[in-house]
């Protein structure tokens, strides 16, 4: 951010101080009268050149003028809205004192000026008016330039009135402040569809400027569709994700969204359709408000986002997203939720389960200048009662209760290697206090958990997984196509709390394999891994070969 000074101040700061001077400078001949009474006559005598006896190419040369001293008692600041007076008295205190110059009055302007611009308002000036020297007072005005007029250009999808309101500070009359400024752009930066870029200039009113936020800005509407594999046993392998969201909802940012996904080959296997809504804290607003809801028709575990559905229901939630203040690099935020879940399942007869589960969770991350590390940690849980039905819980699962709680850690690694390598690690976890009903265990493997066997290939109460790849520097093919090449292990273990008899207490699963990730044609994203299983499952054996794959493309 730029700010240019009206030219009229800066044309009269030379004038002024020339006129400080003169007033100094008047006292000069009466300095000189006294000066020449007191001295001798035949000194007079001998400094005329006149009547010197030597030639004036071999007299001596006269002493350098000494500056002019007096005395400084006090500095008045005059014109000052901004600061205590005491706190202006504390910076010009080093100025005030005996055998001071014109050239001490000006290091007083300065120390004056900096300090303003040190306390973030650089449109500030200060200036010397005409003055004498009396009684040691010395005047020094401030000069606040203010803001006249602030305009909006080049905006379309983003009204004047919401994007002025991102900046309470800059008010028609109000002073620049850097810092709040500073704040305000940082906050305003967050909407990757929006970009606004500030400028300042002279206004035609002396002492103020004007304002001009230069926008440049995207349609607000985005989508994706994704094509991938991530099937479980016993279904079709292709899974289709659609999805559409517009983020500026009522020119108040609001953001409605919709999802779905089927299965092409045989969509009555898996049909989810799940809706957003996410808008500011009406009184925090940096904090952010979430409601959603899912429909699920299927017999089989899919993955929306970062949620698990199985079976035939609804899920209807709320979430409050709460950023928390961060320290140098390191950022962090705190989220509450709760949902009401409920699911029909046909198994010979059908069973409902209905509940209330409550959820917190914490996510941070520090950057480096090698790389970034993630944490994450969360409760579930939920109370008997609280529409939680325990013989509901009991028939869906054995020894399952109407109140449990879950706890959820994840840790991940981004480390940069030397030749533009790098290293991705990662662990996650969940321990619980009492079985879980399907809905709320820990799943193991598939694309993102263990490659090498299908999707939800485990579940248990208490789970763990761990994941390490190594990548190998970037291949790109000019601007058509981006690759990334990696290898990677993954390991998961799952522990079911009582288990029936016939059931497996525990079960592991590792992979291993090479794959590729990257761009095509700046739109088309793409990811394809080639994995072995290294342990048994139910339904893998250790050797089989897998080959886990997803496309996309979004605007």
């Amino acid at each position: 951010m730029t700010t240019i000074f009206p030219p009229i101040p800066d044309r009269l700061r030379p004038l002024l101080r020339i006129a400080f001077m003169c007033g100094i400078l008047a006292t000069l001949p009466i300095l000189c009268d006294v000066y020449a009474a007191d001295e001798p006559p035949a000194a007079r005598d001998e400094a005329r050149p006149e009547e010197a006896a030597e030639p004036a190419a071999t007299s001596a040369p006269a002493p350098a003028e000494q500056p002019v001293t007096f005395a400084i008692t006090t500095i008045l600041v005059e014109r000052n809205t901004l600061f205590a007076s005491d706190r202006l008295q504390e910076v010009m205190a080093p100025f005030v004192g005996d055998g001071k110059t014109a050239d001490d009055v000006e290091k007083a302007r300065e120390a004056l000026e900096k300090f303003h611009h040190d306390q973030g308002y650089p449109t500030v000036i200060v200036n010397i008016p005409e003055q004498s020297v009396e009684e040691g007072i010395i005047r020094l005005q401030v000069v606040e330039q203010r803001i006249n007029t602030v305009t909006v250009t080049g905006n379309r999808y983003f009204s004047r009135e919401m994007i002025l309101g991102k900046f309470p500070s800059l008010q028609p009359g109000g002073i620049p402040h850097v810092p709040t400024l500073q704040a305000e752009f940082t906050k305003a930066g967050r909407n990757p569809d929006l970009k606004i870029t500030p400028a300042m200039a002279p206004s035609r009113e002396v002492g103020y400027v004007d304002v001009e936020l230069k926008i440049e800005e995207k349609l607000p509407l985005h989508g994706s569709l994704e094509l991938n594999n991530r099937s479980s046993h016993d279904t079709s392998a292709l899974r289709l994700n659609g999805a559409i969201r517009y983020d500026n909802l009522w020119q108040r940012e609001h953001s409605v969204g919709l999802q779905y996904q089927t299965a092409p080959e045989k969509t009555r296997e898996v049909q989810i359709l799940s809706g957003s809504y996410v808008l500011p804290d009406p009184w925090h607003d940096d904090r952010r408000i979430v409601f959603y809801g899912v429909w699920s028709d299927t017999n089989t575990f899919a993955s929306l986002g970062d949620m698990q559905v199985l079976g035939k229901g609804i899920i209807v939630g709320g979430r409050y997203l709460i950023p928390l203040a961060g320290k140098g690099l390191y950022n962090h935020s705190a989220t509450l939720g709760i949902d009401y879940k409920r699911f029909d399942e046909s198994a010979g007869f059908k069973t409902r389960v209905s509940y209330l589960p409550l959820s917190t969770a914490y996510d941070a991350s520090l950057q480096d200048s090698t790389g970034y590390t993630l944490f994450n940690a969360g409760l579930n849980f939920a109370f008997r009662g609280a529409v939680t039905d325990q013989s509901e819980m009991a028939v869906k699962r054995s020894e399952a209760k109407g109140n449990y709680l879950a706890a959820i850690l994840g840790l991940e690694r981004q480390q940069k290697l030397p030749l533009g390598m790098g290293l991705r690690a990662r662990i996650d976890g969940q321990l619980s206090s009492e079985p879980l009903i399907p809905n709320e265990q820990f799943v193991a493997g598939g694309m993102d958990s263990v490659r090498g066997y299908k999707e939800s290939e485990a579940l248990g109460d208490n789970g763990f997984h761990g994941t390490v790849e190594l990548r190998v520097p970037d291949i790109t093919l000019g601007s058509a196509m981006s690759m990334t090449p990696y290898v990677f292990y993954d390991m998961a273990a799952v522990e079911l709390k009582k288990p029936l008899p016939g059931e497996n207490r525990s079960q592991t699963l590792q992979g291993t394999g090479a794959g590729v990730r990257g761009m095509l044609f700046k739109f088309l994203e793409y990811q394809v891994d080639f994995a072995v299983a290294l342990s048994d499952s139910d339904r893998i054996k250790e050797g089989d070969q897998r080959v886990h794959f997803r496309v996309s493309c979004a605007f």
